[in-house]
């Protein structure tokens, strides 16, 4: 008996549909089983970069590569990576130095051949279970694109946990979708992800787009995290695994005095043509939060620019609008007692 027309168009769209779950499931597994490329950027840290590389090279669950990019540095750091002669090591060399080692990690992304790319500053340190823990996260929670995990502050005198609050904690085993991500920023006060404490697919890196060279000096790592957050979920782990090392050589934030609003700002403005009516007002919250920590922080130096809060998403951040403006208008011997009080130095 001769098969109907209408049967052999059934029979393809199943193929179709089979084709397409295997193809799927394919794809989640190669993510389930994590290969995880190490891209350090090096700029003038010849007294860490050691310390920091070894911690990467022990990890309980080996790294596929690790990559370092020297970024034009003048202090020797150059010639103690050319020493180091581990397998898994690449070496890649800059002529010209980029601000925030944004340009250098993004050569390190194009040269990685990991499914997921774990990022560590050449200042900071990994325990040795770090990547052994993101990547059970990411068995937990396959359909997330980014792993993040707590970490310690780590000063000269003494050490702190990073917050963690019980919304981000509760993340742990699961993902959560861009609103909750947004959420739990916002509520907390400090970006849920922190470089050397996470890891992102590959392939949502490319999607998301490049660390943003030549365009910031700061904050270029938290505006390519809220890319990634807006396409994918992400998932935590509420152990610590990584030191965030504050006092260390040649560190951006206290070598910069923040003089224009973060480079946040514009991205967050731009996803909200797209965001549901939850997104739009966490994305209006986060971009007031950020200017005022960027304004705080220029509270130091000494004029504050009036791009702050112009910038503001008002009437919400009416309030903030007032202490930028009277910040504005004080003395800046003034501005800066007060800025010591409040850090209490």
């Amino acid at each position: 008996m001769p098969v109907s027309r209408c049967w052999q168009g059934e029979k393809s769209i199943r193929r179709c549909q089979a084709t397409h779950y295997l193809r799927h499931c394919k794809k989640r597994d190669r993510m389930i089983d994590p290969r995880f490329s190490v891209v350090i950027p090096v700029h003038n840290k010849a007294r860490h970069v050691t310390a920091s590389v070894a911690s990467a090279l022990q990890q309980t669950r080996p790294p596929s590569e690790i990559i370092l990019i020297d970024d034009a540095s003048t202090d020797g750091s150059a010639a103690i990576l050319s020493k180091m002669t581990d397998p898994c090591i690449r070496l890649l060399f800059r002529d010209t130095p980029g601000p925030g080692g944004y340009a250098a990690r993004n050569l390190g992304m194009a040269e990685a051949n990991g499914n997921w790319i774990a990022f560590l500053d050449a200042d900071d340190i990994w325990h040795p279970s770090h990547l052994a823990d993101m990547a059970a996260a990411i068995e937990a929670a396959p359909e997330a694109g980014c792993v993040a995990t707590r970490y310690d502050h780590v000063f000269t005198d003494h050490r702190k946990p990073s917050k963690m609050t019980d919304a981000l904690a509760s993340v742990a085993g699961r993902s959560a979708d861009f609103r909750e991500a947004l959420d739990i920023w916002v509520q907390s006060g400090e970006c849920p992800i922190w470089t050397s404490a996470a890891a992102f697919r590959h392939d949502l890196l490319h999607r998301a787009g490049p660390f943003p060279a030549g365009k910031a000096v700061r904050g270029g790592d938290k505006d390519m995290w809220l890319r990634a957050l807006s396409h994918a979920p992400f998932t935590y782990v509420p152990k610590v695994s990584a030191e965030f090392h504050r006092d260390t050589d040649n560190k951006v934030s206290k070598t910069t005095n923040p003089d224009s609003i973060p480079i946040l700002v514009n991205t967050a403005r731009a996803m909200m043509a797209t965001a549901s009516e939850e997104e739009r007002t966490l994305l209006r919250k986060l971009i007031n939060q950020q200017i005022g920590l960027y304004a705080r922080f220029s509270f130091k130096g000494g004029e504050i620019s009036s791009q702050f809060s112009r910038n503001l998403c008002l009437p919400e951040g009416f309030g903030l609008f007032l202490m930028i403006e009277a910040a504005r208008l004080m003395p800046p011997t003034l501005r800066h007692k007060i800025y010591r009080a409040i850090k209490g130095t």
